[in-house]
């Protein structure tokens, strides 16, 4: 008999499977603990992306939150990025998100900001969980529920994405492209971004209820309907959306997956072509993006997987651009986390100076291949040492994050990363090389040890 995933407490937040390892009663008591954590009297920004099991779950928290004596602003169905930025907007103190991100319908969670925007890090996270753990609340009432207009937030983060690109460039380039929100929060915004920039937009799956039409992590497997609109509607590009909108991956006008990585590779040319400066990224993120970093004489810094990790070094070294390989982009100036609808409005600034070929032209090309394994903690510490012992020419990069190993001795393709996920109940391995082949065979050495 298969065993229930548990409840995934990490840097990125809380997931779990509805009904299961993932209540209201846990949601509710999440909620009192970020309420005791911040102190009572504060207020508090509430949201949640399409998913069906949203709207029961950020009730509980509401109610919740209130009894810790919070001010609950209720932005309703809203992308991750829309709700960080409401945060300082509000001017409050933090925010809790109703979202599982990637993860498949039956799974919902908690995404838990701090007043400045920011997901909590990890020692401030260990803090919330030991109040949930010990249900050490500090319960007082007197709390409120208020409803913020939509309209506002769409707004707002609007104002801040258009502040950041070319405008004028992108309209008078008249382009065409496809989307695929994957009925989540990506198709609230959208629209009204292409709106502005004059863009023509051709939508499938844009209805934000929450009942996905395909699995909705934005990989190759998932982007068929998608290559498909691109080629009916003859667009200049394909975006794929995550359901709460902090990830797009992109389809070339020919229909095929281009990869996650290229998203942060492309907007670092663009963003890098205008203002230089440090780049920040994660261990797992493709060499492309080093690459186009160093195309614009930018210098990068590698962090743990996790936006937080990626978000808190760009403030503490003023990078000009960050985010992650999983089609994640951040300018902090905008949104103080990975935000899709930003990287869409840098994409298309992008193609209104040459078409996504001319640029994918000028970067190399490289095979990444990502997996997941399920194992236990111990199967991943005895992997994570076997494959020190099996390349010990190797350099490894002195962050932490599971281990990622250069084999060439360099900072440089090929290299292999083996690390515990946030957000699933498994180990993840990626390795890059330039051929596919051997990108295969190190992921197949990496699962190797970890059956062990």
């Amino acid at each position: 008999m298969t065993q229930n995933p548990p409840l995934i407490i990490s840097i990125s937040g809380i997931r779990g499977i509805v009904g299961q390892s993932l209540t209201e009663e846990v949601a509710g008591h999440f909620a009192a603990a970020f309420g005791t954590w911040l102190g009572a009297g504060r207020t508090v920004v509430l949201a949640r992306d399409p998913r069906p099991s949203g709207e029961a779950l950020a009730w509980a928290c509401a109610a919740a939150l209130r009894e810790m004596g919070c001010r609950v602003l209720d932005l309703g169905l809203c992308s991750t990025p829309g709700a960080k930025l409401m945060v300082t907007e509000l001017g409050a103190a933090g925010a809790i998100i109703l979202t599982a991100s990637h993860n498949p319908l039956p799974w919902n969670g908690l995404k838990m900001i701090r007043g400045d925007g920011i997901f909590l890090n990890a020692a401030q996270g260990k803090e919330v969980e030991a109040l949930f753990r010990s249900l050490a609340f500090a319960p007082r009432g007197g709390g409120s529920l208020e409803q913020v207009d939509p309209a506002l937030v769409c707004r707002r983060h609007l104002e801040r994405i258009l502040a950041a690109v070319d405008v004028e460039r992108i309209r008078r380039a008249r382009l065409r492209v496809a989307v695929d929100p994957c009925n989540g929060a990506g198709g609230l915004l959208l629209p009204q971004l292409l709106q502005a920039l004059e863009v023509e937009g051709h939508f499938i799956h844009a209805e934000a209820h929450g009942r996905f039409a395909h699995e909705p992590e934005p990989i190759p497997a998932n982007l068929v309907d998608l290559g498909q609109a691109v080629r009916h509607s003859q667009s200049a590009v394909g975006f794929a959306i995550d359901p709460d909108a902090d990830r797009v991956a992109l389809v070339g006008e020919e229909g095929e997956p281009v990869g996650e990585d290229y998203t942060l590779a492309l907007a670092v040319l663009a963003i890098g072509a205008r203002r230089q400066g440090l780049v920040v990224t994660t261990l797992s993120t493709s060499q492309l993006v080093s690459d186009a970093a160093q195309a614009r004489q930018c210098s990068v810094v590698l962090t743990p997987v996790g936006e937080v990790h990626v978000v808190e070094k760009m403030v503490e070294v003023g990078a000009v651009i960050g985010g992650e390989g999983n089609g994640g982009v951040v300018l902090t100036e905008v949104d103080p986390g990975r935000d899709a609808a930003l990287g869409v409005a840098i994409v298309l600034e992008s193609l209104a100076q040459q078409p996504l070929a001319a640029w994918l032209a000028q970067l190399p090309r490289y095979s990444i291949d990502k997996r997941k394994v399920s194992c236990t903690p111990a199967q991943l510490a005895q992997a994570l040492e076997r494959l020190r012992h099996h390349h010990p020419t190797a350099f490894a990069h002195p962050v932490v994050d599971g281990v990622k190993l250069y084999l060439s001795g360099r900072l440089e393709c090929p290299w292999v990363h083996l690390r515990a996920s946030n957000t699933e109940p498994v180990v993840r391995i990626i390795a890059e090389s330039i051929t596919p082949v051997e990108a295969a065979a190190l992921c197949d050495e990496a699962e190797e040890l970890l059956k062990g």
